[in-house]
């Protein structure tokens, strides 16, 4: 019975992860951005179809909270994203030997380890402050998108991601 109020109570903690990770400064309020325009960059080029759909969930976001896209100089704030590129090993990594040593000489054969990287890329939003040029808010998805996912829910995973970011621009 313990074990299983422990798996219970483990559970529940595990639900209160947010999927996204914010980090700002103090001073920053929402209430006081009007108007937005999107920093050019160009560290997406590979990502370009993620990039475009990233974009139209942050114009919707942004809209949703009351702020307007307008030309570069005149915006309170610029809004830059970009996908962080994470690689991760899938396989295993327990390996098998054996080996036999006599007077200084040894015999030794092992298992090979079987596997292969993956490349994962985690969605980044940071608002800059055009007059310091600081990053002033930033929030990373913890989810991951990867290439074996298909055209929509890959915009599905952007949209929640998106949408979860600005629920917590506070």
């Amino acid at each position: 019975m313990r074990s299983l109020t422990l798996f219970i109570a483990l559970l529940l903690l595990s639900a209160c992860v947010s999927p996204v990770v914010i980090d700002r400064q103090d001073n920053v309020t929402p209430s006081q951005y009007q108007t937005y325009a999107f920093i050019e960059q160009d560290e997406d080029t590979p990502r370009a179809l993620d990039d475009q759909r990233a974009r139209k969930a942050l114009e919707t976001a942004l809209a949703s909270q009351g702020i307007k896209s307008v030309p570069a100089d005149q915006a309170d704030i610029q809004v830059r994203h970009f996908f962080k590129r994470e690689q991760r090993y899938d396989g295993d990594v327990m390996q098998f030997g054996f080996g036999y040593g006599f007077n200084n000489v040894a015999l030794g054969a092992s298992t090979p380890v079987e596997g292969e990287m993956t490349e994962e890329y985690k969605l980044v939003v940071q608002l800059v402050d055009p007059a310091s040029n600081n990053v002033v808010w930033q929030a990373t998805s913890r989810d991951r998108l990867h290439d074996e996912m298909s055209s929509e829910r890959r915009q599905a995973h952007i949209d929640k991601a998106v949408k979860e970011m600005f629920e917590r621009f506070d």
